[in-house]
């Protein structure tokens, strides 16, 4: 599948990039500018993929734009979610947006 992009970053200082199919961990994802890194766990179309290692306190950082902060430090190549970060606009234990 050379050439073919499953994860797009939407702005430059973006430190997650966004599943355009399911992601099986173990898998490259990769984007059409070259941005290339392995997938440490499975990641659900649609759900972001942590772009470096991001540690506990930092920005979550979408679309040049701080949506969450991470609960625990995230690895490069992790699924980045409810389950280790915090909304910046809505409550994770009820809404479940992140």
């Amino acid at each position: 599948m050379a050439g073919a992009a499953n994860l797009i970053i939407l702005a430059a200082g973006d430190n997650v990039g966004i599943a355009l199919r399911d992601i099986r961990a173990g898998e490259r994802a990769a984007t059409l500018t070259g941005v290339s890194l392995q997938a440490l766990e499975d990641i659900p179309q649609g759900h972001k993929l942590a772009l470096g290692d991001i540690g506990e306190g930092q920005d979550i950082v979408r679309f040049a734009m701080k949506v969450a902060v991470t609960r625990a430090a995230i690895g490069q190549g992790r699924l980045v979610h409810v389950h280790n970060v915090a909304s910046r606009y809505l409550n994770n234990d009820e809404d479940h947006y992140e």
